[in-house]
């Protein structure tokens, strides 16, 4: 017996002996043995760094722990390794392996990055080699345990143009492979979770938890009742994705509570990006799905009712707010990427804070030319109103503004305007006690009232009245064809009576920068954007310097001009019948007047109209009653500021009971011809056609009676003030006198007029600083001429018997009668 329990033990020992001989000898032996073995089992590259076995003591449980482990792509996409982790840890039972029992107690993935990808027809991860045996089996597998600690994971299904990616700092996952079915169990964190599709993204950059069962086989991925929480957003779901041969999606999602700004947090990137100046409070309560098919030429649907409670809606950056709201509704994309496709209705029971209040229904279809539609009651402040409507130009401070109707308009997002002749109204609006602050040009608007009622055809303006600085005024009328306001070339026409008091033009005037700014607002060839019929009255009006006491007409647009075609203005003493017109000329404006003027006081004239931009006669230099006719174009700069260079105008115009004051030119010839009376010329009558283009003015000859001294004179004038006027003087005995003038017959200066007088030829030329004035020799040898050759034709007249040689003697003037300095 002793025996036989000696050779047993021997037996035993040399059994554990070669046992654990094979053991050291794998354990030695273990990278080259499985990194070979992997390789002959795998059809891409597989790289280990060090492997070690840990649990020797617990054989059969081993732990075999792979270092700096990577596994290329079975087909490459990425440019990178399909598989790359820091460090990989198996958890197995030996002998189950060895029975045909493949279950894996645990798996941990450390400091790893998993990309994967799913193409049309092959993907990145079909790293198996394939093998002739086709049999078939029941081949089970198990993970019990799949931990991914500090793990980076990218999924793209090319196909579809779906991707997505995120970091996990810690998941757990149970998987169970059973024939074509594989069962797994997951509770993972995902930081930073990008999910989109196209250019689409339904989830940026969010962080989620989700804890769910799903099914895995050939044709598709069941989801059990699963919990999922995006950022603050906590969602029950339930559904299936396929990707069989029709990829397909269905899921269903529910939340019991949620506040509204963690809800527009995870809304996809289009729909958020349309809501983002809004700041909504409260809760809400969601049911909702994302289904549909997703393979290249289909897109899924997307969708939810809501109930929103006890909510408030304020605006970024904006002191306003309405509360109390409770409303129900409903949003459906029937195709995600395609958001022309998107329906949806909100029905408000009720909102209110405060005084304001708002109830009603409101749709909207198609996002991407949303054609939006409300049907109710509206009662709020002026600022909540114009905060909403972003009017950055007023800020209003207090009002009121009532509607009750229906709206409806069609608006272009990538345009960022209204679709033409989509604006109808069907209602009342009411504006009441209006007041606030215009920013540019700065104005105070003290109140204004406005009642419109509108249908399809027209929108009333049952009254208006305004209140703004010092001026006040109405309206009363209608516009036609309102529904086309917002075109580009619209054809709206607001019609009716208009008067003003105290309108001073210089007040609504802009600066130069904001000018600019606001002429990209209307097209090119627009000056006003609506078409204007108004029966026009202004009193007290102003204009730089001009003062008119009545203005009244008809005011006429087109948009793109704008003018009185006939208007009577009561100012300057007098009476002005007028045509005048504004129209755009290229990047300028072109002014148009056409004027008749009656008893008009030139002093005013000229004093109002600072002096025509000229200093050489001022309204202190004349004096007197002007009536004509007078004809100007005008072109002005875009800041409506005259170009002098492009200015013509034309005056028919005659001077009653005139005087010229002072004017420096007289002053020159009364110290030239030693008479005092020139500094101060009075006159009856002075009539004359005047011109201006070149920046010149032309004046023709015209003859000039005076208390000084009869004179003709004709010339130009330029705008830089370089002048030269030709004269004639009619000298008297006394005028004589008082020059001391000699006759000079030789120099033939001075010559009898036809009235038996002298006349004297002067020429005026130069700048008031270097003004010249001498005799003009030339002009008295024409007049010569001219009467020599007169009294030739008038005898051989007489020799025809045609006239007398009396006759003609009479009209002979003496020549030779002549005066020296």
């Amino acid at each position: 017996m002793k025996r036989f329990l000696k050779i047993t033990s021997f037996i035993l020992f040399l059994l554990i002996l070669a046992a654990s001989g094979t053991v050291f000898y794998f354990y030695k032996n273990i990278k080259p043995i499985l990194v070979s073995e992997i390789n002959k089992t795998l059809a891409v590259k597989v790289e280990v760094g060090e492997i070690s076995i840990s649990g020797i003591k617990d054989f059969p449980n081993l732990g075999i722990k792979f270092s700096d482990v990577s596994i290329n792509e079975s087909t490459v996409h990425y440019n990178k390794k399909l598989l790359q982790a820091k460090e990989l840890n198996l958890f197995i039972d030996v002998l189950k392996l060895y029975k045909g029992e493949y279950v894996i107690d645990g798996v941990t993935l450390r400091n790893g990055t998993l990309n994967v990808v799913d193409l049309k027809n092959r993907t990145n991860y079909d790293i198996i080699k394939k093998t002739s045996d086709t049999t078939s089996s029941n081949l089970s597998f198990e993970i019990k345990n799949l931990s991914l600690i500090d793990c980076h994971i990218r999924y793209e299904h090319t196909p579809s143009k779906f991707k997505s990616k995120a970091y996990t700092p810690s998941s757990i996952l149970k998987l169970k492979y059973i024939g074509e079915s594989t069962d797994l169990v997951i509770q993972t964190t995902l930081n930073e979770a990008l999910i989109q599709k196209g250019q689409e993204v339904y989830v940026a950059n969010k962080n989620l938890k989700l804890n769910t069962h799903i099914v895995v086989n050939e044709e598709k991925v069941e989801i059990s009742p699963s919990d999922l929480i995006i950022e603050e957003v906590s969602l029950k779901t339930r559904g299936f994705v396929g990707y069989g041969e029709t990829p397909e999606v269905d899921i269903t999602f529910a939340n019991d509570n949620t506040t509204t700004q963690s809800l527009l947090s995870i809304l996809p990137t289009s729909i958020s990006r349309s809501l983002e100046n809004l700041d909504l409070k409260g809760e809400v309560v969601l049911n909702g799905f994302f289904k549909g098919r997703i393979d290249k030429n289909h897109n899924p649907s997307f969708g939810f009712d809501f109930n929103l409670n006890n909510t408030s809606l304020g605006f970024s950056n904006q002191d306003i707010r309405l509360s109390g709201i409770n409303a129900s509704g409903s949003l459906n994309i029937p195709d995600i990427s395609n958001l022309n496709t998107a329906k949806a209705n909100c029905k408000l029971a009720k909102a209110k804070s405060g005084s304001n209040s708002l109830s009603g229904k409101i749709s909207v279809l198609n996002f991407v030319k949303p054609r939006i539609t409300w049907n109710g009651n509206a009662s709020l402040d002026a600022p909540f109103i114009f905060a909403f409507a972003k009017v950055e130009g007023f800020k209003a401070k207090t009002g009121r503004i009532e509607t009750t109707g229906k709206l409806s308009l069609t608006y272009n997002t990538k345009k960022e305007s209204l679709e033409p002749n989509s604006l109808r109204y069907t209602g009342t609006i009411k504006i009441k006690n209006l007041s606030g602050d215009v920013i540019e040009p700065k104005l105070t608007l003290k109140k204004m009232n406005v009642d419109l009622s509108a249908d399809n055809d027209r929108i009333v303006v049952n009254s208006a009245d305004f209140h703004y600085n010092n001026t006040t005024g109405s309206i009363k009328g209608y516009i036609e064809k309102y529904q086309s306001i917002f075109n580009e070339n619209s054809s709206a026409t607001l019609a009716g009576e208009l008067y003003v008091d105290n309108l001073d033009i210089n007040e609504l005037q802009s600066s130069s920068a904001v000018k600019e700014e606001n002429s990209e607002v209307l097209t090119n060839n627009e000056i006003v954007p609506i078409n204007l019929k108004l029966k026009t009255e202004l009193t007290n009006f102003k204009y730089n310097d001009f003062n008119a006491s009545l203005i009244t007409g008809n005011l006429i647009s087109n948009r793109t001009q704008i003018g009185m075609p006939k208007c009577e203005i009561t100012a300057l003493d007098g009476k002005t019948i007028a045509s005048i017109n504004v129209k755009k000329w290229g990047e300028n404006y072109l002014l148009d007047i056409n004027t008749d003027i009656k008893k008009v006081n030139i002093s005013k004239l000229f004093k109002q109209f600072n002096n025509f931009e000229q200093n050489e006669i001022t309204d202190k230099h004349i004096s007197g009653e002007i009536s004509g006719s007078i004809l100007a174009k005008v072109i002005l700069d875009q800041n409506f500021e005259p170009i002098l260079s492009k200015l013509y105008a034309k005056a028919n115009i005659t001077i009653n009971n005139g005087a010229l004051i002072g004017y420096e030119p007289l002053k020159e010839l009364s110290s030239f011809a030693h008479i005092d009376d020139l500094k101060n010329v009075k006159f009856n009558t002075l009539k004359n056609t005047i011109e201006i283009f070149d920046e010149t003015i032309f004046i023709p000859k015209m003859r000039i009676e005076n208390n000084a001294l009869n004179l003709q004179i004709s010339g130009t004038h330029t705008f830089d003030n370089y002048m030269k006027y030709n004269m004639s003087l009619s000298v008297a005995e006394l005028l004589a006198t008082k020059a001391n003038w000699i006759a000079k017959k030789k120099e033939k200066r001075i010559e009898n007029n036809s009235s038996g007088g002298l006349t004297a030829y002067i020429i005026m030329e130069g700048t008031p600083d270097d003004l010249t004035i001498r005799y003009d020799r030339a002009a008295v040898k024409e007049n010569v001429k001219k009467e020599i050759t007169a009294e030739k034709k008038k005898f051989i007249q007489a020799l025809k018997g045609e006239g007398t040689l009396e006759e003609e003697t009479a009209e002979t003037k003496d020549y030779d009668n002549v005066w020296d300095e």
